[in-house]
């Protein structure tokens, strides 16, 4: 008796699913060249700019979301941006915005970084702009001059995953030159002179130089010597010339009348005046 077989063949198959195209994003960043007055009691502010730029596959999605996030720098403290020259430094900060409060921050983080869509339309390739700000504070130590320099990194991501798709550098230059101020200007010299008194009548008041470090500079008043109401008064500085610190040096204008004079004080109470200038040279 034959039997009837049934053979029964399976075809197994696999079927890959279609491979999904990765966005590729790259950022470039102008780099900062700024001049600086660290005396300066106002902030000191550059802009820069950036751009990401995006390419994609046929068939895929005509958008792509994207983040950018920068780091300290090279020459960081913490989270404190900082540009160095040797060992000495200025702190700077990066903004995303006005008015320069600690969130408004260009920094690393979910909520620190810049945020923006590529529309790429019907083409493979596109690219977002924008800016941001540096910010140096005023007044900060005065250092020796020079370029102080940092390199700051920038990550470009995806804004949905997180997924970091590059990095790239762009650098920090802070030019600063010698100078000086008048970190406390003088005040006034009040004598109280009596017709012929005995001793010297005598007279001051102090100022105050900030000058980078460094520099050397001199000190001079326009005349040492004049006369009021008949008095003959002399003036001098405490020094003439002293060296830069970085930090404001402290000096007197001592001045003096001799004693025994009658002046030319007709009534009870006589007042004169006569102004002086005061010149730093560096």
């Amino acid at each position: 008796m034959n039997g009837l077989r049934l053979l029964v063949l399976a075809l197994l198959g696999s079927c890959a699913a279609p491979a999904l195209a990765v966005v590729s994003c790259t950022a470039s960043v102008t780099s900062i060249v700024k001049g600086y007055d660290p005396n300066d009691t106002a902030a000191t502010v550059a802009t820069g700019s950036y751009t990401v730029s995006c390419t994609r596959a046929a068939g895929d999605p005509s958008t792509f979301n994207w983040s950018l996030g920068a780091d300290n720098g090279t020459h960081n403290s913490g989270a404190q941006n900082r540009v160095q020259l040797g060992t000495r430094t200025y702190n700077y900060e990066l903004y995303r915005l006005t008015p320069y409060n600690n969130g408004d921050r260009w920094q690393d983080a979910a909520a620190t970084r810049f945020t923006g869509t590529v529309n790429f339309g019907t083409q493979l390739n596109g690219s977002s702009t924008g800016s941001f700000d540096l910010v140096l504070p005023g007044p900060q130590t005065v250092r020796p001059a020079g370029t102080y320099t940092d390199t700051v990194t920038v990550t470009v991501r995806n804004a949905g995953s997180g997924a970091m798709l590059s990095q790239s550098t762009f650098s920090v230059s802070i030019i600063t030159i010698a100078s000086c101020t008048l970190a406390t200007p003088p005040g006034n010299i009040n004598f109280a002179y009596t017709s012929f008194q005995v001793t010297a009548a005598t007279a001051s008041t102090n100022f105050g130089v900030n000058c980078t470090t460094g520099v050397p500079y001199t000190m001079a008043l326009d005349a040492t010597s004049g006369t009021l109401l008949g008095l003959p008064y002399t003036l001098s500085i405490s020094q003439s010339a002293s060296t830069g610190t970085g930090t404001a040096q402290t000096f007197s204008i001592n001045g003096s009348i001799t004693g025994g004079l009658s002046g030319t004080c007709a009534t009870g109470t006589c007042n004169a005046s006569a102004t002086r200038t005061l010149t730093i040279t560096y």
